[in-house]
């Protein structure tokens, strides 16, 4: 515990700015959920090779990128 106490601006510049952390953090969250999803659905187009390529555009392993398209297609039903 401290003895300092902050001026009514300072604590407004850290609540703004902790705020702006939190919508961002939120928003990547969400973008990378709808890549995931987006490089599962085209990785399981593909018969073969699909997953190889969606991992080597994104930069992913090509596990990762297996796993998104078998996770697609269980949710799709095109198992």
């Amino acid at each position: 515990m401290t003895d300092i106490v902050l001026t009514p601006q300072e604590g407004a510049e850290l609540d703004r700015l902790a705020a702006a952390v939190n919508h961002h953090v939120q928003a990547l969250e969400q973008a990378r959920t709808a890549l995931g999803q987006a490089a599962g659905r085209i990785a399981a187009r593909y018969e073969r090779g699909g997953p190889a390529a969606v991992a080597a555009r994104v930069g992913w392993s090509r596990q990762h990128a297996s796993t998104l398209a078998a996770a697609h297609r269980a949710r799709s039903g095109a198992a």
